[in-house]
């Protein structure tokens, strides 16, 4: 066999692979799971000075984990949550009353079930919570955009296609509210100490402006939030590309 169709031959494997790579990533929810804990007990365990412990499995394939969080409370925080004892991201801009915001952690511990700590100890009253948590895997680093406004709906633009995004609803008053259409439901509650609240997710979310609306019959002091997660980056084909001419390149070398 000469050496142009041995490159040839070589070739073809890249080739092949170059399809793959240029293919669009995809996000995969791992796990998810939910509570909602009223201010009440016998004895009473006050949520501003007794921080609330939630036994969770991010899974063996887990990249991120992320949590949205409702409550009745005053005061000025902040909210901590630690997994595995290792603290939260609290997305910019996702904080707004009630609706607590979003919490991300890159790289959560994947070796099992762990704890997951919400600490509500630098507010006045804690009158109950509600949140929401699921594991990722397939997603890029750190949060692409996040809102929160005032309502039942929020809107944000996810930048990237095939998108992440978890969202939060929270109301003084009203009855129980209903996560938005074609959404994942994370919980929903009448009762979280004297409010009302409720998380879902969207997975495969299109590159674009994105409105998120709960529905509630009666609300009171409500707010929605939500933060878009973006998918692994893949390396583009000319980079593949490259890659695999430098090997072609190399096996040629070897060969002479």
């Amino acid at each position: 066999m000469n050496k142009t169709s041995t490159i040839a031959t070589l070739a073809a494997p890249f080739a092949s692979a170059l399809t793959i790579i240029s293919a669009q990533a995809a996000i995969s929810v791992v796990n998810a799971d939910f509570s909602g804990v009223p201010d009440t007990g016998s004895p009473a365990s006050p949520l501003e000075s007794n921080p609330y412990t939630f036994s969770f499995d991010a899974g063996a394939t887990a990249d991120k984990l992320i949590v949205a969080l409702s409550s009745e409370l005053s005061g000025s925080g902040p909210t901590v949550i630690k997994y595995n004892d290792v603290a939260l991201t609290p997305v910019t801009g996702t904080i707004n009353g009630k609706a607590q915001g979003i919490f991300y952690l890159d790289a959560p511990f994947t070796g099992g079930a762990a704890d997951l700590v919400i600490d509500m100890t630098g507010f006045n009253v804690v009158n109950g919570i509600g949140f929401g948590v699921t594991s990722i895997s397939g997603s890029a680093a750190g949060v692409d955009v996040a809102s929160a406004s005032a309502g039942l709906s929020t809107s944000l633009t996810p930048s990237v296609a095939d998108s992440f995004v978890m969202s939060n609803y929270a109301s003084n008053a009203g009855d129980v509210p209903t996560v938005p259409s074609g959404h994942t439901q994370l919980y929903t509650s009448g009762n979280i100490g004297s409010a009302d609240g409720a998380a879902a997710y969207l997975n495969g979310v299109a590159a674009g402006p994105l409105t998120i609306t709960y529905v509630q019959t009666g609300p009171s002091s409500n707010a929605t939030a939500a933060a878009a997660f973006s998918p692994s980056a893949i390396p583009e084909p000319s980079s593949a590309a490259l890659l695999a001419l430098g090997g072609l390149a190399l096996i040629r070398r070897r060969r002479h």
